[in-house]
């Protein structure tokens, strides 16, 4: 049977907790075994996705509180990362993937979800490919094809605090508590033992890939991989990333179908909370409207 490799890297730094992963797929690109990894960040940071822009961090707050910023190259949008979260990384040549986005993210997450089963968490994988308990989702994930390997990760969120996630947003305050409310329903920690989870997650990758799991280490070229990509991860031109135009209307993505959406123009402003495709909360505010029934009157149409 062939191999998985596994590699454990323990508590890393905030930086390591990224660049390794990322030399693991470039090694599998590079014709490594198959990878699941695990690591543990030993201070807390902020993540960004890739194609995400630097605005949408609040960077005057994560300076304040002392929080790196990396950009990563998986997607997703601005994300707080601690200790008390165990990330795993599951890399697969492309060949061995499907071509479907959708069917790829599924195959991929469904024995991280028998593992927090066999952890003793009740876990679904919904429609939107999230991993849920009820309506809440207990696992962060993102993937990405780099090279000729794609890597998704995910965490087990032993803690979390709200509040910290959402005060590195750059969002106006209103949003923010809005933002908070929604995380407090939809994103939910699974306090179990991360040894009992990594041991599971390896025997489920193992049986439904069909691969025997093996510990491994960095290979030579990782190790320079590693290296290079320690000082992209640090530059200035790496975090600024791809200059985007600012979007007509912003969003925070709380879990799929769940978000908050906001426009300010020539001082009014629309603040939504959407749920399942359909508006949840509306706030309306414009000098032009007649008083505060016709605002009123107008988020009552909205909502629904």
């Amino acid at each position: 049977m062939p191999d998985l490799r596994i590699v454990d890297f323990g508590r890393v730094s905030a930086l390591r907790s990224q660049t390794l992963w990322h030399a693991l797929a470039y090694g599998v690109s590079a014709g490594a075994p198959p990878t699941l990894s695990f690591m543990r960040p030993a201070r807390p940071y902020v993540g960004l996705g890739y194609h995400r822009r630097l605005e949408e961090a609040d960077l005057a707050a994560c300076r304040e509180a002392g929080l790196p910023v990396y950009r990563r190259m998986v997607g997703g949008g601005v994300v707080y990362l601690d200790e008390h979260q165990q990330f795993f990384q599951i890399v697969l040549p492309v060949a061995a993937v499907p071509r479907s986005r959708e069917a790829a993210l599924r195959r991929l997450l469904e024995p991280a979800v028998a593992a927090f089963r066999a952890a003793g968490v009740p876990a679904e994988l919904d429609g939107d490919n999230e991993i849920v308990v009820g309506e809440a989702k207990i696992c962060g994930h993102g993937a990405a094809q780099i090279e000729d390997a794609v890597v998704v990760v995910g965490n087990l969120i032993e803690r979390f605090d709200h509040v910290a996630a959402a005060r590195v947003l750059a969002l106006p305050d209103e949003v923010r508590a809005e933002v908070v409310r929604l995380m407090e329903r939809f994103v939910a920690p699974t306090p179990v033992d991360p040894a009992a989870f990594r041991a599971a997650a390896i025997a489920a990758y193992g049986e439904a890939l069909g691969l025997e799991p093996v510990p491994g280490r960095l290979s030579p070229l990782e190790r320079e991989r590693l290296d290079e990509l320690d000082g992209r991860f640090r530059s200035p031109e790496w975090l600024r990333g791809p200059q985007r135009p600012a979007p007509k209307c912003s969003q925070v993505k709380v879990r799929a179908g769940v978000y908050v959406v906001w426009i300010e123009q020539d001082g009014r402003r629309a603040v939504a909370t959407v749920i399942g495709d359909q508006i949840d909360r509306v706030e309306v505010s414009d000098p032009e409207l007649d008083g505060a029934l016709t605002a009123a009157l107008a988020e009552a149409r909205l909502v629904g």
